[in-house]
């Protein structure tokens, strides 16, 4: 049995119709249940989390604008550096490009979200953005390992360095750095604006985008909405811990999906079912869900009328 840390979301109707499909995948899944609690994940959820090595998390805001998002807290709790965002439609989920094939990887542990704001003089804030050569280094290794691991050709580091000539300046040169290491993998660099505009246009120019913590937020859930927008959006956090944690895609996300459309968690538990080597369950649970999206049994925020545990039952009959 393969054990797994459980993290309900704020709608917990998303996740037990998560768990009602894993459960009819009879892959041999266990998981110990793990209320996040107040503004900081308690040291049982951690404990946890360390000891099964990998968590699925549903979607959760802060309980109050002044407090750091709950999975900003666990990744700093956990050791977490870098976030993967994989971009590719799915079967049943509209998309403006469904043939889109782009991995997203974002640095989490500094850059301007580091979070060291002040009040210089009333009226004026100040907002201090981070970037150590380190953390640069150990994004770009990572970014490059995960392009030759999965088979992808080319890495994409997303800067600002025309305007940020320092603090940019040495994210370019050491992922230009790193990436001269890797003869398999081809590396060239794009300003993120003008990344923007390309993506929007055509994303298959590009293959693995290795980004600083804003641009990688921004990017990302940008290149969601070229193939569905939220109910598309797995999001795979991986740390120094050996802990990941797979969750939806954070950030504000409608109502409707929050509330009846597990597609996005469950998308993240196929990914979680593939690191764990259980490629045939992943699959059974992939196809199971594209194929009752396209015979219309879709949620809410996908374009449907399902509730998640109308959804969840409809797949789950396709895994019997």
């Amino acid at each position: 049995m393969s054990e797994i840390t459980l993290i309900p979301g704020d709608s917990d109707a998303n996740t037990r119709a998560v768990l009602h499909m894993l459960r009819g995948l009879d892959a041999g899944l266990t998981f110990d249940r793990q209320d996040f609690g107040g503004a900081e994940p308690s040291e049982a959820l951690l404990a946890s989390a360390r000891r099964t090595g990998r968590v699925l998390m549903g979607h959760r805001q802060q309980a109050q604008k002044d407090q750091q998002a709950p999975i900003v807290a666990l990744r700093k709790s956990l050791g977490i550096f870098a976030n993967l965002r994989p971009v590719h439609g799915v079967r049943g989920i509209p998309a403006r490009f469904p043939n889109a094939d782009v991995l997203v990887v974002r640095e989490t542990t500094e850059d301007v979200y580091a979070q060291l704001e002040h009040e210089s003089i009333p009226g004026t804030f100040e907002s201090l953005k981070v970037t150590t050569e380190a953390a640069c280094e150990r994004i770009a290794r990572f970014a490059f390992d995960t392009a030759r691991a999965k088979g992808r050709k080319r890495v994409t580091i997303v800067h600002k360095s025309n305007i940020m000539k320092k603090s940019d300046g040495l994210f370019l040169r050491t992922a230009q750095r790193v990436g001269a290491e890797y003869s398999d993998v081809d590396c060239d660099e794009c300003i993120v604006d003008a990344l923007c505009m390309k993506l929007v246009r055509n994303p298959n120019q590009f293959d693995v985008l290795v980004c600083g913590n804003l641009f990688g937020d921004i990017v990302a859930d940008l290149c969601a909405g070229l193939v569905g927008g939220t109910p598309n959006a797995p999001s795979v956090n991986v740390g120094a811990d050996d802990v990941t944690v797979y969750t939806p895609g954070h950030g504000e996300a409608d109502a409707s999906a929050q509330t009846s459309c597990p597609t996005s968690l469950a998308f993240a538990a196929v990914l979680m079912l593939r690191d764990m080597g259980k490629a045939d369950a992943a699959d059974r649970l992939m196809g199971a869900l594209q194929d009752t999206m396209e015979a219309g049994t879709k949620p809410v925020a996908a374009g449907g009328q399902a509730t998640a545990e109308q959804f969840a039952s409809a797949v789950s009959q396709r895994l019997q």
